[in-house]
């Protein structure tokens, strides 16, 4: 006799949930049972009425039977009220990607993760807008201070263009207008974005630089400090929950290297 496959992650937690939520919680009226009594208690049929979809649509996805599209399976997330870590493990064991979460509450958390860093540091929003930065980074710019949104400064100020960022043209914009390309697509319908890629393209500079394969964090590029003088700096990303957290580590010449200017130096 064959044996019926074990649920996947994503029915596991379809089932979970649809046991923990009531008709009310997801807008509907409570059931009138045969007995008059009055069922809260969330049957497969009922996703079916929540969602407006066709009958059995919701029965046909908990058991596997329906593959969903993204578009369908967030809406059954939501409406279970799947939690973002569960939504993570669902959407990853269905579409092998993690899905798009909305930003979120910024935590307070932020100030005190850069200032424990030595090199220097930032934290933005999908957009640039910094949300908290360290005293290395800081002291990295000539006016004395961070600009309120770094992607808008990094792209279209003459100041990065000319002074800061090195190479710019070709070592630099083509990466930033990669992860600006990336932002968009996981945030289409946010309005700082969207003013930020209208502005790109009305530039008489960025609109005829073609973004890159890549972004900014692959190579090492330089930059002017406004203390330390032209520095290599390696940029290292990390994107949760609606925030981008930025270090941009600077690296140390070798030895060899080292040795190697003092010599010319005598």
């Amino acid at each position: 006799m064959n044996q019926k496959p074990p649920d996947r992650d994503y029915q596991e937690l379809l089932r979970r949930y649809r046991a923990k939520v009531t008709r009310e919680l997801i807008g509907l009226p409570p059931r009138i049972s045969t007995r008059r009594s009055r069922s809260a208690n969330l049957r497969q049929s009922d996703m079916d009425e929540a969602l407006r979809g066709g009958t059995g649509t919701y029965q046909k996805l908990e058991n596997g039977v329906l593959a969903p599209s993204r578009e369908l399976f967030l809406r059954v997330a939501r409406t279970l009220h799947f939690s973002d870590h569960h939504l993570r493990i669902a959407h990853l064991d269905l579409f092998r990607t993690d899905p798009v979460l909305p930003m979120g509450p910024v935590s307070p958390h932020w100030h005190r993760w850069v200032g424990s860093h030595t090199e220097m540091a930032f934290v933005c929003s999908p957009a640039g807008d910094v949300i908290a930065a360290n005293d290395a980074f800081t002291r990295m710019f000539p006016t004395g201070g961070p600009p309120s949104n770094v992607t808008e400064w990094a792209l279209l100020s003459a100041e990065a263009r000319e002074e800061v960022l090195q190479n710019w043209e070709r070592d630099w914009a083509p990466h930033l207008l990669a992860d600006l390309r990336l932002a968009l697509a996981r945030h289409p319908d946010d309005p700082a974005l969207q003013k930020l890629r209208d502005a790109v393209r009305g530039d008489s500079r960025t609109r005829h630089i073609e973004d890159a394969p890549t972004g900014v964090g692959d190579e090492p590029r330089q930059l002017r400090h406004a203390r330390r003088g032209v520095v290599t700096v390696r940029v290292l990303t990390s994107y949760t929950r609606g925030v981008t957290t930025v270090t941009l580590l600077s690296e140390t010449p070798s030895r060899t290297g080292a040795a190697t200017s003092a010599e010319r130096r005598r």
